[in-house]
């Protein structure tokens, strides 16, 4: 009895030894395999996560780190009580797991294109400038009153009819008209005109002259880039780069500065032996007509012809003193008497469709 027990003892003994040995056994073979997984966590294609050992409470938490270049999974926990396999990370009771912040979502709106910038407005084109530039307005209407003497004898009508067109150009379509005189003496002239907008020059001319026993009807037809003119059909005659007629003559006078004191010359009317023009700015002053009072430029404008505006008839012009430029009175001494037209009413033009902005 007294063996057995003592047997029994040391195989009980003995067992106990074993587990001990086994214990041992395991834990030195766990501390392996926890190194290894760090190892492989450090010099693997995870670099930007790493596992810091340290003290920590049992049983912490651990993150699986994701690479950001390959996108996979650098460690996965084993289960509790569960042995991780060989070579693979095992995170510990007392180990902690950092993971960095991937920059994927930077790049991404760095790549974002920059919207393109509104494209700029179209600049005007010519004629739109040359037509914002005009001191009046489309269908502009100015009547006058017509004394001959002290005898109110008539009318005359100053009178811009719209934009045309001349053999494919952009022309403005103008009109002077005078009607009036006496028994013994009228007239009775009618201009028309066609003149580029951007500087005046006459394109088509149309004239009916009846001054007394002077009598004409004429047609013309300009050609600026060739420096020719046709009247009636006859051959062409040479004229100057710039053409102006009698009617283009009074809107081109509206367009300079008209500075007191000052001669403006221009080699511009279309008869070349009839040059220079010359215009002198005379004074200032109000001037009374039956429209209304207006502060008025008076200007003197001779051309080597007969007529209104002729040497002999040392005409004189009263614009108003603004940016119309709108002529308010005329005076001109002719062979029997003078002729003088007073506004008596007065229709501003709207502004030309399409003309670019002063």
């Amino acid at each position: 009895m007294r063996d057995s027990a003592l047997i029994d003892g040391r195989a009980m003994g003995t067992a106990t030894l074993l587990l001990s040995v086994a214990l041992v056994l395991s834990a030195c073979r766990d501390h392996r395999a926890g190194s290894s997984g760090s190892t492989a966590i450090a010099s693997g294609d995870t670099a930007t996560h790493t596992i810091a050992i340290g003290p920590s409470a049992a049983h912490a938490a651990t993150a699986p780190a994701r690479s950001a270049s390959v996108g996979k999974v650098a460690a996965v926990p084993a289960a509790a009580g569960t042995s991780a396999a060989p070579g693979a990370p095992v995170a510990h009771a007392d180990s902690v797991v950092t993971a960095s912040t991937s920059t994927a979502p930077a790049a991404v709106a760095a790549q974002t294109p920059t919207p393109p910038a509104p494209a700029a407005p179209p600049a005007p084109s010519r004629l739109a400038v040359a037509l914002g530039r005009l001191p009046f307005g489309q269908n502009e209407h100015l009547e006058y009153q017509v004394k001959y003497g002290f005898l109110g004898v008539g009318s005359a009508t100053l009178e811009v009819q719209g934009l045309d067109s001349v053999r494919g150009m952009p022309a403005i379509h103008a009109t002077f008209k005078v009607a009036g005189g006496v028994r013994f003496y009228r007239v009775n002239d009618d201009y028309e005109s066609w003149f580029d907008p951007e500087n005046y020059s006459t394109l088509r001319a149309v004239q009916s002259i009846d001054e007394g026993s002077y009598d004409r009807q004429r047609t013309f037809e300009f050609f600026p880039d060739r420096k020719v003119f046709i009247e009636n059909g006859k051959p062409e005659a040479a004229t100057v780069p710039d053409p102006l007629d009698e009617a283009s003559f009074l809107f081109f006078l509206r367009s300079i500065p008209l500075e007191v004191g000052q001669t403006y010359e221009f080699q511009r009317y279309f008869r070349l032996d009839k040059n220079p023009v010359r215009v002198e700015v005379v004074r200032k002053e109000p001037v009374k007509v039956p429209a209304g009072t207006f502060n008025a430029i008076v200007v003197r404008p001779v051309i080597k012809t007969t007529g209104i505006f002729g040497e002999g008839g040392r005409a004189e012009m009263w614009f108003t003193d603004d940016s119309t430029r709108t002529l308010v009175q005329l005076k001109s001494s002719l062979k029997f008497g003078s002729l003088n037209l007073y506004l008596r009413n007065r229709r501003p033009g709207t502004p030309w469709e399409g003309a670019a902005p002063r």
